[in-house]
């Protein structure tokens, strides 16, 4: 591992995920499914930004859905007044109640889902209503790994054990048939903290509309430069480890122009390109980089 890569690592490598869960990799669609009266129909699919983790295993216990199911819907402002000290022992509060999404509980590799990958994570028919947040809770065996054979526990931070995700208007798209379909964005690297020797996770994740935002890939040689991709303007950032094969893709990217920086293992030669327009709802692609020495 060279140095920079070390550096980053510990000052908390950025990445973005998502998360696979094998048991539930059907697509959803909306289609002639019979909604049950005062429900909706919601799919939750995880995508990610990568870090340089050779794995990072999160126990993933439960999903759920908070949903104002009063007849007054309010707008983005008032939902971002609620904060994240519900719990269990709360069920609901002035700003909803939570309801629970199907999934398999259990550890999963989330830099499987890296590279553009999009994977259902949860589905069912929760209260129908304003979805303002997701709630993750993370169960007590997750594992970081830095190289094939080495691993370290990773506790939860401040050992609570739920991860929040705040929903918008615009995060959120509605399909035919009435399907809800949501994504989040997993950072990694800024999930992941290193103090006095250990890991522990302090979630760091988005959640975006696959319509209202913008996509990016392209492909990387060789394969021996081993590049870190860094899609960024002044107010975004966003990673990417290509695969074997120099492909890598970036999704949930707002529209705007970026630059693409692509760092590299030496001798080869580090690569900036610029003035990259992303446009909602399109996937921009990239010509192949060639690094040189």
């Amino acid at each position: 591992m060279k140095a920079k890569q070390i550096v980053a690592l510990i000052a908390l490598v950025f990445i973005s995920l998502v998360l696979v869960l094998t048991s539930c990799q059907k697509e959803v669609s909306g289609g002639n499914t019979a909604i049950p009266a005062g429900r909706q129909q919601v799919a939750l699919y995880m995508n990610d930004d990568p870090a340089n983790y050779f794995k990072v295993m999160i126990d993933i216990q439960r999903v759920e859905l908070k949903i104002d199911t009063g007849s007054h819907q309010h707008d983005d402002r008032f939902y971002a007044d609620d904060d994240d000290k519900d719990d269990d022992h709360h069920g609901h509060d002035d700003y909803g109640q939570w309801d629970t999404l199907d999934i398999k509980p259990g550890v999963y590799d989330l830099l499987r889902l890296r590279n553009g990958v999009d994977t259902l994570l949860a589905k069912g028919f929760p209260f129908k209503g304003r979805i303002s947040k997701i709630r993750i809770t993370l169960g007590t065996g997750s594992t970081v790994w830095i190289d094939s054979t080495t691993s370290f526990p990773l506790s939860i931070c401040d050992n609570k054990p739920y991860a929040y995700v705040k929903t918008m208007a615009n995060t959120i798209d509605t399909l035919a048939g009435g399907l809800i379909k949501m994504r989040m964005d997993f950072d990694i690297a800024k999930s992941i903290k290193f103090k006095n020797g250990t890991y522990c996770l302090k979630p760091s994740i988005k959640s975006y509309s696959e319509h209202q935002t913008g996509e990016i890939e392209g492909k990387v040689l060789p394969k021996d430069a081993k590049v870190m991709v860094t899609v960024f303007n002044a107010t975004d950032t966003a990673y990417a480890l290509p695969s074997h094969e120099g492909e890598y893709k970036i999704r949930g990217l707002k529209a705007g122009t970026y630059s693409v920086y692509f760092d590299a293992d030496a001798p080869y030669t580090d690569t900036t390109i610029s003035s990259i327009t992303i446009v909602k709802g399109e996937d921009t692609k990239l010509p192949t980089i060639t690094l040189k020495k």
